[in-house]
């Protein structure tokens, strides 16, 4: 039997279109912070999965936020922090996560399990990722030298301004995030930590007045100021004393860092992974959030960045300094006193921002 002409160069099209020569590469496309992976992390998936990785690097939040609500992003896999997954579920930007596709969710710590529960929205579209504190990153020697019976565990040593004073000489900052400060204020205080009541956020704004003559910067990123002695005390991420200490101790510095949770309590952020609803290839990033979420992949991932991640099983591979420190990996009662992220209303998060404005550009002594 004769085949047309037409009939044969279609077939002959479709094989060579379907051949492996021809084949769509496998591409993962993934939104994250700078080095917020191993060093080899996306090699060895890549190795093992043979798909390969797109790592475009996050900037904001708000950029993260803005793109996904746009739609269209082309994204596979992003990591947006507890609060932005919130917004993003309720605007429909995330995939509902199958659980029967997931091989370690039951893996996650546990204390971290409670607290996602507080994220109605968004916890059947997240898997945790890393995750930290607000707290009291400090010079040892310098500390102790100033003030040696210092109340290194409690906010008293911040808030306090009689206490504050003793360490503006040599350096205090404060992470540069409104929303998070005010929340310690407030708790710190007795207050609802994500209130905008005027009454409440006249009270933060006394204390945080009486403390700015001593704050010598407002920084998110402390750890290069901490090494190089600039700062002896600052309130910021729980990870900026890993990353303090390692830095000190490759330049042969092997100055001592400690880091601490407040007593009275303090906030707690979490990056989670999550896939986009319009993400062309799901199944790869099914694939990747499996393939990080083992222990030794995890554990790896903890040791480079300096943050905790979120697999339980992880715990035994992570650098016993992190993996030994109690205000690193928590207990359930230091879990208790941690404030949850919350996506507040507009009208709330700009009276707290006029606030935080007020003591930012205080002039300082």
């Amino acid at each position: 039997m004769r085949i047309p002409r037409k009939l044969l160069l279609g077939a002959l099209g479709w094989a060579i279109a379907s051949s492996p020569l021809h084949a769509e590469e496998k591409t993962l496309r993934l939104y994250n912070w700078a080095d917020y992976f191993a060093e080899d992390t996306l090699a060895r998936f890549t190795a093992e999965t043979g798909i390969k990785v797109i790592y475009d690097v996050m900037d904001g939040s708000e950029t993260l936020e803005a793109k996904m609500l746009a739609g269209g992003s082309g994204y596979d896999l992003i990591f947006p922090g507890d609060t932005v997954a919130e917004r993003l579920m309720r605007a429909g930007s995330l995939l509902p996560l199958d659980r029967s596709k997931l091989t370690a969710v039951d893996d996650i710590e546990p204390g971290l399990q409670k607290l996602r529960r507080q994220y109605e929205t968004s916890s059947q579209a997240t898997v945790p990722y890393t995750w930290g504190t607000i707290g009291l990153t400090y010079n040892d020697e310098q500390v102790k030298q100033r003030s040696p019976d210092a109340p290194v565990n409690s906010l008293d040593m911040l808030f306090k301004p009689e206490l504050a004073a003793k360490f503006a000489d040599c350096g205090i900052s404060i992470i540069d995030s409104p929303d998070e400060v005010l929340a310690v204020v407030l708790n710190y205080l007795g207050r609802e930590p994500r209130s905008a009541k005027p009454e409440d956020l006249a009270a933060a704004s006394e204390l945080l007045m009486k403390l700015r003559p001593h704050i010598r910067k407002f920084q998110s990123q402390p750890v290069t100021d901490l090494v190089n002695g600039n700062l002896c005390l600052s309130l910021g991420y729980s990870g900026d004393m890993t990353q303090a200490q390692r830095t000190s101790d490759s330049a042969g510095k092997h100055t001592r860092f400690e880091y601490r949770i407040p007593r009275e309590g303090t906030t707690v952020w979490m990056d989670t992974m999550a896939i986009p609803v319009d993400a062309k290839h799901p199944e790869y990033a099914y694939a990747f959030i499996n393939f990080v979420m083992r222990p030794q992949n995890m554990a790896a991932i903890s040791n480079f960045t300096g943050y905790p991640t979120s697999n339980a099983k992880a715990r035994p591979d992570v650098d016993a300094t992190m993996r030994n420190n109690p205000d690193i990996y928590l207990d359930e009662a230091t879990y208790a006193r941690l404030i949850p992220g919350k996506d507040i209303p507009q009208s709330d998060m700009r009276a707290r921002m006029r606030t935080w404005t007020k003591f930012k550009t205080a002039t300082a002594k």
